[in-house]
């Protein structure tokens, strides 16, 4: 649609309703129309809606449906998504998009906590911790997060993905308080007794100040409650009633820094003792298991629990800790998505540093991902120099996020030894992408001697061989065979006779 303009439907201030049949519809807020087109840069579009709005850039989130689809909202993040966002709309008058402040906090408890009011401010300042870029969500339950949006890229927008949810106004102890026996197990929270020093402390944003006041609560014991929280400046008093303990930090002109302008540092409360750590929020178990990550890749959930409680006296769930992995995995090793969307330039590093490999990507009409086929220069130059030609194709299912499958081509080296040939990895193993596959393989081959194929017949592949490799030939894999054989004859024969029918199977091979 080059140079044609739409009207973009903007609204905020609402919220989203889930119907009967699982489409999502928008209640409230208010509504503004401006016109945009692929022309416009992200950036233009975000400070027109700011400015629209009167909200922060910082923390504003801007999604839509697509055509047709009112379950999933996808998110607009960069030029590319805006460009989608039209490029979907094309046949449209009107898009409807959403904008929505996602106010980062950590999460609340509703039990009040227990401390002593002897707490006192630090003489000196002492450097506070570094902040993550994912500070915020909200408490834990002992299932799986249900998606509640995506971001369209070359990830496949039904896949799994984190949910943005808004923040509580309460912060209570992510850990059940410790008594004068569980005083051992409190070594770790003892480090960020001097998190907050009072006023004239600065922090190089405010997601670092949140994070530091909740790790001074945690090792003072004592809940506290947001009274002002927004990217300039966050009051904060404690839960208790009528307690005077009260901070307050806003952001210093024309900068980024946050500074505490005001602090009573006076605790007149008791409170209740707090029993579980359900709150505890993911990303503050992501900072804290995320340099042990680095060197432990394969660090259990359950190893988590363990240490936490051995270190900090907090007392996760199994799905908290899991949720914290994933968290810092990401932080050490980059998101799927970002991953996906670095395809491109993969594949022609493979081709641009290995001459003669083969490495191709395609994608779905919706700009998803649909297929990766790679084929290294030395595997293909192995095979055809010291290799029988001879191909085992087979597929795995991926555990990964996102699933898929992988299909391999692998051959016999002299020794009788695995020898991988080339992969694709496919959103679903189905005809149509092993017969891509094959293609990919032919094209990669400079052989001309017939090669022999051996696959389950189960896969479908009869006809694609014949088609591609016109002058090879397709057998099937024995142990195939001789399942495929004992499922047929259940039932009808003895054990003692369907392993005798076995043995004349592999004799006759």
């Amino acid at each position: 649609m080059e140079g044609k303009k739409i009207i973009a439907i903007c609204q905020s201030g609402g919220e989203f309703l889930t119907e009967k049949d699982g489409t999502l519809s928008y209640r409230g807020g208010d509504a503004h129309a401006i016109d945009i087109d692929d022309q416009m840069t992200f950036n233009e579009f975000k400070t027109e809606v700011t400015e629209m709005f009167s909200c922060s850039n910082d923390n504003m989130s801007i999604k839509y449906f697509l055509p047709g689809n009112k379950k999933t909202l996808i998110t607009v993040s960069n030029d590319k998504d805006l460009k989608r966002m039209i490029k979907f709309h094309s046949d449209f008058a009107t898009v409807d998009i959403y904008v929505i402040e996602e106010i980062v906090a950590p999460d609340v408890s509703n039990m009040p906590a227990s401390r002593s009011s002897r707490t006192t401010l630090s003489e000196t300042v002492v450097p506070v911790d570094a902040s993550l870029d994912v500070v915020d969500f909200v408490g834990d339950t002992t299932q799986p997060d249900i998606p509640l949006d995506a971001s369209l890229d070359i990830v496949d927008d039904a896949s799994p993905i984190d949910a943005h949810i808004d923040i509580p106004n309460e912060i209570s102890p992510i850990f059940p308080l410790l008594g004068p026996n569980d005083e051992k197990h409190a070594k770790g929270a003892q480090q960020w007794q001097n998190a907050i020093t009072g006023v004239g402390q600065r922090f190089s944003s405010v997601h670092e100040f949140r994070e530091s006041l909740r790790k001074y609560a945690i090792a003072h014991q004592f809940a506290f409650r947001y009274k002002k929280n927004d990217s300039h400046r966050v009051t904060v008093k404690c839960k208790a009633e009528g307690c005077p303990w009260r901070i307050h930090a806003s952001r210093l002109s024309t900068t980024q820094l946050i500074c505490i302008k005001k602090m009573n540092p006076t605790h007149t409360c008791e409170g209740a003792v707090a029993t579980t750590g359900h709150q505890a929020t993911r990303s503050w178990v992501a900072s804290i298991i995320k340099e042990k990550l680095k060197f432990l890749p394969n660090y259990k959930p359950k190893d988590i629990v363990n240490d936490i409680k051995q270190e900090y006296g907090i007392q996760l769930n199994y799905f908290q800790a899991w949720r914290g992995k994933e968290i810092a995995k990401e932080q050490l090793q980059g998101s799927y998505k970002e991953a996906y969307n670095q395809l491109p330039f993969f594949c022609d590093k493979i081709m641009e540093t290995n001459p003669g490999s083969l490495a191709t990507f395609t994608t779905k009409e919706d700009s998803s991902f649909h297929r990766l086929f790679v084929s290294f220069h030395a595997s293909l130059y192995g095979f055809q120099q010291g290799c029988r030609p001879l191909l085992f194709l087979d597929s795995i299912p991926l555990k990964s996020k996102y699933q898929g499958t992988l299909l391999a081509a692998t051959a016999a080296d002299g020794n009788d030894g695995v020898f991988p040939v080339a992969f694709t990895v496919v959103d679903a193993e189905t005809d149509d992408n092993w017969h891509w596959f094959l293609l990919q393989l032919k094209s990669a081959f400079s052989i001309t001697c017939p090669i022999t194929f051996v696959a389950d017949r189960q896969k479908g592949l009869k006809e694609s061989i014949a088609d591609i490799f016109k002058d090879s030939y397709h057998g099937y894999c024995l142990r195939y065979l001789t399942e495929q054989l004992i499922r047929d004859l259940k039932g009808q024969f003895s054990h003692e006779v369907k392993r005798l029918m076995v043995e004349d199977l592999y004799a006759a091979a």
